[in-house]
């Protein structure tokens, strides 16, 4: 595939993970694993609260997201020549970033390093913003990936990457 098309194919991945985000984000997520997703404060696990509390909620929501993404890719695939691999690779980057960021400590660690205590969108805006550049890593892998290996690449690397955040919130208990 030329640079051109592969930049095509790139720009309607990332059009339908954004859609199929807002979506799954926005209207498809109940609003109890909303609440009970994000990682526990410091002030919980003082209280006896598992550092691991909320991943339950944060994985069901992260399933019915990824549905819904995996929806608009579908629609995407008709016009575009997205391959099934990456498809599959594209969806693993999404799922896997998608809910490390929605256990909430990066954008709370964001909070604090930015001194934006003040501003009453950071949470959101830092949240969302996150996820955007979390999605256009996940379009150009979606537009790159074409066999079983870059998705087992994609795979070992979601894995990681959670395996990290649960690293993580083990340490901050």
């Amino acid at each position: 595939m030329s640079t051109v098309a592969s930049a095509a194919v790139a720009a309607v991945a990332f059009v339908a993970l954004y859609a199929g985000h807002q979506l799954g984000d926005h209207v498809i997520q109940s609003n109890a694993d909303a609440a009970a997703k994000g990682a526990p404060t410091g002030a919980r696990m003082a209280a006896g609260v598992h550092p691991w509390a909320g991943w339950g909620a944060c994985l069901r929501h992260v399933f019915t997201y990824s549905l819904t993404q995996l929806a608009a890719l579908g629609l995407a695939w008709i016009v575009a020549p997205l391959t099934a691999a990456g498809v599959v690779a594209g969806l693993l980057v999404s799922a896997s970033s998608h809910a490390v960021i929605d256990r909430r400590w990066i954008v709370r660690r964001l909070i604090e390093y930015k001194g934006c205590h003040h501003w009453r969108e950071a949470p959101y805006l830092l949240d969302q913003s996150l996820h955007m550049g979390a999605l256009l890593v996940a379009a150009v892998v979606a537009a790159a990936v074409s066999t079983m290996d870059g998705v087992a690449v994609a795979a070992v690397a979601a894995v990681g990457l959670v395996g990290c955040a649960l690293l993580a919130e083990r340490r901050r208990a």
